[in-house]
């Protein structure tokens, strides 16, 4: 009895791993079978998808090392120009801001180097350099949007060349075909707009994601570099108001101190 059930024990152990060879046999299988349908039927339209996929890769790879927190403002770097202002230390500010790479820096820097301009023209002159940047950082990430265009019209290009196939062979065999001679431009047509979907699909799901992050890092290095210039606000003197009803006795009022002067920062 005892032998039996060992022997039971081992048969079912022997056909589970079976089970699990031949699932995996005709898993792979089948994975290959489809990649070999994608090699196979993708042709040229396929070839420009697969490029465009690649441009696209490498645009999300070069978005996400370049445009980070880090490199387009430091929260260092935005303490130590903060510390350097309040202690007046406006040279070395400038130093500072103009060695870094980073956004908040270089908006900074433009703002500060029209000192000798007033406050008015250091906002101008920090928020255009904004502008700039988030504009090249706009168009870098508007390639992902394009390809995700390009992508299922590529797809459809091979769709339609595959049926152009197909029909020609129930041409030229006069209405005598099989239906293994049609399959070559069915599988162009359907292989061809999968590949463009998928391309669609990464790229344009990637594109959201990159232009809300340039949004995002634009606009607080931005807001950063401003706060940093409203040190060099000049404060404005209260004017009062006219007073239509007639004349009333002026009040002895105490003497406005004086108007503070923009430091000049040396270019």
């Amino acid at each position: 009895m005892r032998f039996r059930i060992r022997y039971l024990s081992i048969a079912s152990v022997i056909s589970a791993a079976t089970c699990a060879v031949v699932k995996a046999e005709q898993t792979a299988t089948q994975t290959k079978s489809l990649l070999s349908v994608l090699m196979e039927g993708a042709e040229w339209p396929g070839l420009v998808i697969a490029a465009m996929s690649l441009a696209a890769v490498t645009i999300v790879i070069e978005h996400f090392w370049t445009i980070r927190r880090k490199t387009m403002l430091g929260d260092a770097e935005v303490n130590a120009a903060r510390d350097l202002i309040e202690q007046r230390k406006f040279k070395e500010c400038l130093d500072l801001v103009t060695g870094s790479r980073t956004m908040f820096a270089d908006v900074l820097t433009a703002g500060l180097r029209h000192g000798r301009h007033g406050f008015d023209a250091m906002s101008e002159a920090a928020t255009e350099r904004a502008g700039a940047w988030s504009s090249r950082l706009f168009r870098k990430v508007e390639y992902l949007n394009i390809i995700g265009n390009l992508g299922p019209l590529m797809g459809l290009l091979g769709t339609v060349l595959g049926m152009i196939r197909a029909f020609g062979e129930m041409r030229a065999s006069h209405g005598a075909y099989k239906p293994e001679d049609l399959a070559g431009g069915i599988s162009l047509a359907l292989v061809n707009t999968f590949l463009g979907l998928l391309v669609a699909i990464v790229a344009l799901g990637f594109f959201g994601i990159c232009r809300n992050r340039v949004d995002a890092l634009t606009v607080a290095a931005h807001a950063a570099a401003m706060d940093l210039l409203e040190y060099f606000r000049p404060a404005n003197n209260a004017v009062p108001a006219a007073n239509h009803d007639g004349p009333k006795p002026e009040a002895p009022q105490p003497k406005a101190p004086p108007k503070p002067r923009l430091p000049t920062i040396p270019t």
